[in-house]
């Protein structure tokens, strides 16, 4: 690490890393230094009430986990469309975690989805990447597909992130050419954890999104 800790920001994983530029390979890597308070395992009472559940994870720790904890048995497939592979549970419940780098897999895999929660995957991306980002998921949708996003109100000039700042303007430059978009939700989301960030104010706004 180049530099002294006092030029750097603090990062989310509570140490001074650049991480403005993440890449899979950089997840997996916090993921096995057990570095995943963002984990939130909440897709199996969907699967419960009888939907057919899709995750896409980068790391392949995580989505281990993921069944581990459900104690859930499963299986694994190469892909075919790029490097990964997807892990699909074997029991009643029908649930399928794509393991790849999200920018190279597409709706050809994928599919269209009825309904698409986005918590902490679009504020975690580099920002440069946004645009390129919805320009994979919009395919995934059909004109009924109800796409909730989840972003924050945080300032990146005292914390490194991520998550990254993201405002109603950074969503429809994004996705407003080809979605309508409408905040549904607003909240202070300030805890212990943010104020560990050096951050003062936290905000979660949370979108719904819908083609036009």
């Amino acid at each position: 690490m180049n530099g002294h800790k006092q030029d750097r920001k603090i990062n989310q994983f509570g140490d001074y890393e650049d991480t403005s530029n993440m890449k899979p390979e950089d997840w997996d890597y916090r993921w096995g230094k057990s570095q995943t308070q963002f984990h939130m395992p909440k897709i199996h009472p969907l699967a419960d009430d009888g939907h057919d559940v899709v995750g896409l994870e980068c790391a392949e720790k995580g989505c281990r986990e993921f069944f581990e904890e459900q104690d859930m048995p499963y299986t694994t497939e190469n892909l075919t469309e790029c490097e990964g592979k997807v892990f699909k549970a074997t029991t009643d419940k029908k649930i399928a975690i794509y393991c790849c780098d999200f920018f190279k897999i597409s709706s050809k895999t994928l599919g269209k989805f009825d309904c698409i929660w986005d918590r902490g995957s679009f504020v975690a991306i580099p920002v440069t990447q946004r645009k390129q980002y919805s320009n994979i998921i919009t395919p995934t949708m059909h004109k009924d597909t109800v796409y909730l996003l989840d972003s924050f109100l945080v300032d990146n000039t005292v914390f490194g992130g991520p998550p990254f700042n993201c405002t109603e303007d950074d969503i429809k430059k994004a996705f407003g050419s080809q979605t309508d978009i409408k905040k549904i939700d607003e909240r202070d989301a300030f805890g212990k954890w943010q104020e560990s960030w050096g951050l003062k104010t936290f905000v979660e706004e949370l979108y719904m999104l819908k083609m036009k």
